[in-house]
C-alpha cells in the first residue's frame, strides 16, 4: 500500500474510534453533516427534517415539530437510514435527540460518519452510493399505484434504485411498490423499467442478501 494510502486509512481508523466514543465512555463526538431526512413521533406525526451536526450517540436536527422533552421519534436519514431515540432538548430551529443503539449499531453508525467526512478522499465509486449488484433474491411481485399488478425481476440494484424485467411499461413518474420498498419510475427501456428508491437503502443492508 503506498505510504500516502496507508497514511490516509490511519486517519479513517482514528477518526473512527475518535466518533465512535471519547475518553470518558459516555459522550460521542459531534461532526457537522447536512443529510435530509423524514421523521416520525410517537403519536404517529410525520414531517421532513436535515440534520445540523450527527454523532454514534445523537443528532441535533432542523425540524418543524416541536416534540415534548423524552418523547421517542424515528427519523431515516438518506446515506445512514433509521435511528430510533428519544428528544434530549430542544432548540430554536428544531431539537436534538438521542439515539436508542446498541454498541453494534454505534460502531456502524461511526463507520458511516466516517466514510461521509472522508468520501472526498475515497472518492464517489468507493461510497457504493451507485455501485449497482445483482441480489440473490431477484423474483417479486410489483404494484403500481393502488390496483396494477405484475411479476418482475430484478436486473440489478444500487442503493438509490433498480433495474426491472418486467411485462408492463408503466409511465414515467408512476409510485410503485416492490417488496416493501416504495419508490418512483424514472425511464423504461425494452422489456423493463428503472425505478428510483423513496429512500436509499442503508449501506449495511446493501450486499448480495439484499430483501427490498
Amino acid at each position: 500500500m503506498p505510504p500516502s494510502l496507508s497514511a490516509s486509512f490511519r486517519r479513517l481508523i482514528a477518526q473512527k474510534e475518535q466518533l465512535a466514543s471519547s475518553a470518558d465512555g459516555r459522550r460521542h463526538t459531534r461532526v457537522v453533516a447536512i443529510l435530509n431526512g423524514r421523521g416520525m413521533l410517537a403519536d404517529g406525526t410525520e414531517f421532513d427534517c436535515k440534520t445540523e451536526n450527527v454523532s454514534a450517540g445523537g443528532m441535533s436536527i432542523l425540524a418543524p415539530v416541536r416534540p415534548a422533552i423524552g418523547q421517542r421519534v424515528v427519523v431515516y436519514l438518506e446515506l445512514i437510514g433509521g435511528l430510533e431515540g428519544q428528544v434530549e432538548r430542544l432548540t430554536p430551529t428544531g431539537f436534538a435527540m438521542t439515539f436508542n443503539a446498541t454498541v453494534r449499531k454505534r460502531d456502524k453508525i461511526a463507520d458511516q460518519l466516517t466514510w461521509l467526512i472522508n468520501r472526498h478522499l475515497l472518492g464517489e465509486e468507493g461510497s457504493r452510493q451507485h455501485e449497482r449488484i445483482k441480489p440473490k433474491h431477484i423474483d417479486y411481485r410489483l404494484q403500481v399505484g393502488s390496483r396494477a399488478e405484475c411479476d418482475v425481476r430484478i436486473i440489478d440494484v444500487s442503493r438509490t434504485g433498480a433495474a426491472l424485467e418486467a411485462p408492463m411499461e408503466p409511465p414515467i413518474g408512476a409510485r410503485v411498490v416492490i417488496g416493501a420498498t416504495r419508490g418512483t419510475v424514472v425511464r423504461t427501456f425494452q422489456k423493463g423499467f428503472a425505478i428510483e428508491f423513496a429512500r436509499p437503502i442503508p449501506m449495511e443492508d446493501f450486499d448480495a442478501d439484499l430483501v427490498l
